[in-house]
């Protein structure tokens, strides 16, 4: 108890209030999913308009990861931070009284944007002056970031029925609590940067194979969230789940993740983090290729709760192998580049893997993926234990 007592002050890291913070600012994100459709009914947008909806928090944490995260390098980690929180408030507001479909696509932008600076500055700021419990720390955050994006949709759907407005109000206010904390909170010294750097910059250091490397690892990981986002829903429909059997799944899958990622993370500061992330991503590539084979939605859901626990242990390896390609006063320039990347693979997904199902078939789509996932990792693993004088 008192060790995690010591994990959670933190003597580098203000660990607490940023894992707080990662959870409201996942929790806006999450608040919404369960509500689009009684907005949709409500306001007439089509099925179109819910695919630019979430396209666009995809594209907007794009451009923070690309243009933006790089400045917490360069004495700006505290003021990303806030900004992060103050963002993500603002925009549930402005989604909570939104009517028409401009408005939540806008709402929507902004919030990416505010995880798109927020993310990378709190990776860098529990990192800071502890390297070799970078991977452990980094698991703490990847816990607090999915049990707050899990608690959005409860929340959502708890409290709209009171007023639609009521969930997005009362999450909104936390954030702008945290964002007020969070100006105030001792924060570590950092390793910052005085070098003048273009908003792209970022992108120039995937001409370094390590990090080329890590982002590609990364990108394997994340390429089946926007398939699983996209299609998990109809595909398990398609195969006689019921509503409630599919909520229960996702929430089961989490809990290993939410769990098992501290532990994880120490995994990949013991044995390394690449070796970790390889051995994890080796596991994760043939269970996605599984969901397309099986066809009993309680098998699917099972499948889906085992791979939730090598979930847990690549999630923090791959963000470690990213931190240890990175030098300390790039480390969320790298962090936001991987966040990009991230961002890319998964819309690019989501917008092509209904048109693969629908054309084909589930055992066609997953079998594809699991494909590219692996040729991905291949690339990845291998630049990033390439070595360059």
């Amino acid at each position: 108890m008192a060790a995690m007592s010591d994990d959670l002050r933190g003597n580098n890291a203000p660990l607490l209030p940023i894992l707080l913070s990662t959870a409201a600012i996942s929790c806006g994100v999450g608040l919404i999913f369960p509500l689009l459709a009684e907005f949709q009914d409500r306001y007439g947008f089509s099925a179109a308009g819910l695919g630019l909806i979430s396209a666009s928090t995809f594209i907007s944490a794009l451009v923070a990861g690309v243009g933006l995260a790089h400045l917490a390098d360069r004495g700006r980690a505290r003021a990303l931070l806030v900004l992060g929180l103050v963002g993500t408030a603002c925009s549930l507001v402005w989604f909570s009284f939104a009517t028409e479909l401009w408005q939540f696509v806008g709402a929507r932008s902004v919030e990416g944007l505010a995880a798109g600076v927020f993310i990378p500055a709190a990776r860098k700021v529990v990192t800071a002056g502890d390297p070799l419990e970078a991977g452990r720390r980094l698991g703490m955050l990847t816990s607090a970031e999915l049990a707050g994006f899990l608690m959005g949709p409860v929340i959502g759907a708890g409290l709209s029925g009171i007023t639609l407005q009521t969930p997005f109000l009362l999450v909104a206010a936390i954030g702008v609590v945290f964002a007020v904390v969070m100006a105030r909170v001792r924060l570590p010294r950092l390793d910052e940067s005085t070098e003048a750097r273009s908003r792209l910059a970022s992108l120039a250091m995937l001409r370094r194979p390590r990090v080329a490397g890590a982002a590609l690892l990364s990108l394997a990981l994340f390429l089946p969230v926007g398939v699983y986002d996209a299609i998990w829903s109809r595909y398990l429909t398609d195969r006689g789940a019921s509503t409630l059997l599919i909520g229960v799944g996702l929430s089961l899958y989490a809990v290993p993740i939410i769990v098992l990622a501290t532990w994880g993370g120490r995994l990949a500061d013991r044995f390394g983090a690449v070796r970790v992330a390889t051995i994890a991503l080796c596991l994760v590539i043939p269970m996605t290729v599984g969901y397309g084979l099986l066809t009993v939605p309680l098998l699917i859901t099972a499948l889906a709760i085992m791979e939730g626990v090598p979930q847990a242990v690549a999630n923090p390896a791959v963000q470690a192998a990213m931190l240890d390609a990175c030098d300390g006063d790039e480390v969320a320039a790298g962090q936001g580049l991987a966040y990009a990347v991230n961002q890319v693979g998964a819309g690019s997904a989501a917008l092509l893997a209904p048109i693969v199902y629908a054309a084909t078939s589930a055992e066609a789509l997953f079998v594809a993926v699991g494909a590219l996932m692996a040729v991905v990792f291949a690339a990845g693993a291998i630049l990033s234990r390439r070595v360059v004088p």
